[in-house]
């Protein structure tokens, strides 16, 4: 912490007596910044200190920024398990890569605390936030339940999630906003609870109001319903969010050629998004209303996979596969940009005639 912060014991009689040297609000402040910077240890610390050392009190604020700090701590944690995992799986063919990966974990282990579990630290931040009689705010109770589903708590989440509404330790409900449902959702995917998933999205949706399902609601939701194994729901839950404009695929974009076309942009997709989106498609050729003109080649823009961890491609080889293995339709990487796949009309239409429905 920086040495103009003057402890309360190293102040003078007159100091003490008349105002803190530091103010609440600057605390806060310390407090925030140690968080952005990845030292959460710190931020609660600092939190721990506010009344013995520093002699102020914390506010709402002080306890959101410490909990916003478990927060980030948690899922920076769980990203460097992962790709821990995957040195361990990917790097050790190698001297080179077990190498790598050996020095990295050694790394790991020192620098981002992968033992601590930042969530247990959010959860308990927030009772105590509530047992100083403080009323935490819709991104103090997102912050806490965002936390419990980095760590695959989905129990924890929903219980923090119904406690909003009838919480008697504050005084009165607060309501919960779209990034706390969504982060509940997203918490019972990582869990496998595709039920409760359902549930809380088929309430937000029936009970109108300003919290509404956007498209993180729907990815999250439809992962769970894939992982699951409820395909037919899930399709049917994507058609919905289609005609309501919750997602939004075809994009113009210049082709190859130089000419606009419409094509399925799939970058923010997760893969079993992007799955039935695609399947959506190819199905529809079948039926009397197309969603696409099969007169034309079908092109996907699945991305390079520069924002993936790792750096690979995640959708392309998915979507590739999948066409082949359900449809037996044939894809290529586009000549002109790599996150791209093309089915090219002429395989469109052998489709189609194979099915016998149309042509």
């Amino acid at each position: 912490l920086p040495n103009r912060i003057i402890p309360r014991e190293s102040r003078s009689e007159w100091d003490q007596k008349s105002y803190p040297v530091v103010s609440v609000d600057a605390l806060n402040s310390i407090i925030a910044a140690c968080g952005r910077s990845g030292c959460p240890d710190m931020a609660v610390k600092l939190l721990n200190e506010m009344p013995s050392k520093y002699g102020v009190c914390a506010d709402d604020r002080s306890y959101r920024s410490a909990i916003i700090a478990c927060n980030q701590a948690e899922h920076e944690k769980q990203r460097q398990i992962r790709i821990k995992s995957e040195l361990k799986t990917n790097g050790s063919s190698t001297r080179g890569g077990r190498e790598h990966a050996s020095a990295y974990i050694e790394k790991t282990v020192h620098t981002n605390k992968l033992n601590l579990q930042w969530w247990e630290c959010a959860l308990s931040l927030l009772r105590r936030m509530k047992e100083e009689e403080l009323k935490p705010d819709p991104q103090t109770y997102s912050s806490v339940i965002s936390a419990c589903e980095a760590a695959g708590q989905w129990q924890r989440a929903l219980g923090i999630l119904r406690s909003m509404s009838k919480d008697s330790t504050i005084g009165r409900a607060t309501p919960p906003n779209l990034f706390c449902v969504n982060a509940a959702i997203s918490a019972c995917e990582k869990g496998g609870a595709w039920l409760e998933a359902f549930e809380l999205y088929e309430r937000m949706k029936n009970r109108g109001g300003a919290v509404r399902p956007n498209f993180i609601t729907i990815s999250s939701l439809l992962i769970a319903l894939e992982s699951a194994g409820q395909r037919e729901l899930a399709e049917n839950t994507y058609k919905e969010a289609l005609r309501e404009g919750m997602v939004s695929p075809w994009k113009k974009r210049i082709d190859i050629d130089g000419q606009t076309m419409r094509m399925m942009d799939l970058h923010q997709y997760s893969a079993p998004m992007a799955k039935i989106a695609v399947r959506s498609v190819i199905e529809s050729l079948l039926k009397p209303r197309c969603a696409h003109d099969i007169s034309k080649d079908f092109v996907v823009i699945v991305g390079r996979g520069k924002g993936s961890e790792g750096g690979r491609p995640v959708l392309l080889p998915v979507i590739q596969q999948m066409l082949q293995s359900e449809f037996g339709v044939m894809s290529n990487i586009d000549e002109s940009n790599s996150g791209r796949l093309r089915v090219k009309r002429e395989e469109l239409e052998s489709f189609v005639k194979r099915k016998g429905w149309r042509l």
